[in-house]
């Protein structure tokens, strides 16, 4: 197959971008709690289950994406966590179409025919399969040959911030450069077309580079980089073994997650244009992540609306804006309270850098 045919039949996302431990701060997760997660890649609801919620019911408009969390959920309940970190690719494999023979029986006949069809993508390994993923490692590839990311290597190597603000201080004209340089692609159609993400035709940042770049520096001045898995990954070109990890890629995350995987729910759903009733008799924890940033504002209120309408007192919801910001709508004020000083300690400490918080609980 050509890399062009790969590239066709892989999911928009794939890998864990997100910082699950913002939500479970956000959300305040209790082992009664029913959760709704929008799916993507899968990697942030593996992460809400470490929670030890009575529930989690993933949710996502895209097969694609609900088979890619359901091979992964199935991985889990077959494997220890090596195992299972050779199958996604953080670890060296050289039989994970053998792996993925040991698993398909316990998929769904859509989950089967799709991976069926991706033999490639399972021997490279899923974790980094996702278009938004390869395009984020081949543009960081291309800055790095290019001589734009000289600066940028010798941080993974840091724990002390000072030394790192210091750095970067050092560094200060040849980081401005790089701004520059990358400002040229800052367009939002071009910042798409680099990173295959249809949340950067909403933005509301102007120059998505400027956007990137300022929240990335002012990340790397309170914290090492070698805290973000993100930033690992487009660094390296994948997360490793001897590199930072999501939480439930952790020894004690893994397991804890392993646990609770039968209380995992998929759910094929438009949130634009269904209801979720099957939830709405509970205390819901909503994790929406960044639906904000790849549907409009008004599309966004009208979804927004209909979660926190349909929701009873206590209920809770989380969601991160990227490139387009997405703040609760005035129409809902007197039926959600803002957690405003939550949404600031999380725009400062979420190891995915480059989102902005919104959260609230139902009134």
């Amino acid at each position: 197959m050509t890399w062009n045919g790969i590239d066709r039949l892989r999911p928009q996302y794939s890998a864990d971008n997100e910082d699950t431990r913002s939500e479970v701060r956000a959300l305040e997760i209790g082992p009664g709690d029913c959760v709704v997660a929008v799916c993507a890649g899968g990697g942030r609801v593996l992460g809400l289950l470490g929670a030890e919620p009575r529930r989690v019911v993933a949710i996502d408009r895209a097969p694609a994406q609900l088979h890619h969390l359901e091979i992964k959920a199935a991985a889990a309940e077959a494997w220890d966590r090596l195992s299972f970190l050779e199958f996604l690719g953080v670890a060296g494999s050289e039989d994970r179409l053998d792996q993925y023979r040991e698993i398909r029986g316990a998929l769904s006949l859509p989950a089967r025919r799709y991976w069926d069809r991706r033999s490639a993508l399972l021997a490279e390994g899923i974790h980094g399969a996702g278009r938004t993923e390869q395009g984020l490692v081949r543009f960081v590839e291309l800055l790095r040959k290019l001589g734009r990311m000289d600066w940028a290597g010798g941080f993974f190597e840091l724990d002390d911030v000072a030394v790192q603000r210091a750095r970067l201080d050092s560094n200060a004209n040849r980081i401005e450069r790089g701004v520059r340089w990358c400002g040229r692609f800052g367009h939002p159609a071009i910042a798409y077309l680099l990173a295959r993400d249809p949340g950067f035709l909403r933005s509301t940042e102007g120059s998505v580079s400027a956007y990137l770049a300022d929240r990335l520096l002012g990340w790397l001045r309170r914290h090492p980089a070698r805290e973000s898995f993100l930033l690992w990954m487009a660094y390296h070109g994948g997360l490793t073994l001897d590199g930072p990890l999501p939480d439930y890629l952790t020894e004690a995350g893994y397991e804890s997650m392993r646990k609770q995987v039968d209380r995992l729910e998929l759910r094929c759903l438009d949130l634009r244009r269904e209801r979720v009733e099957f939830v709405y008799s509970d205390t819901v924890k909503w994790s929406l992540s960044d639906i904000g940033c790849w549907m409009s504002e008004r599309a966004f209120a009208d979804v927004l609306g209909r979660v926190v309408l349909g929701g009873s007192p206590g209920s809770r919801f989380c969601l991160r804006n990227f490139a387009a910001r997405r703040r609760i709508p005035l129409e809902l004020a007197h039926r959600v309270r803002r957690l405003d000083a939550l949404c600031d300690e999380l725009d400062d400490d979420d190891r995915s850098i480059f989102f902005r918080f919104e959260a609230a609980e139902f009134l």
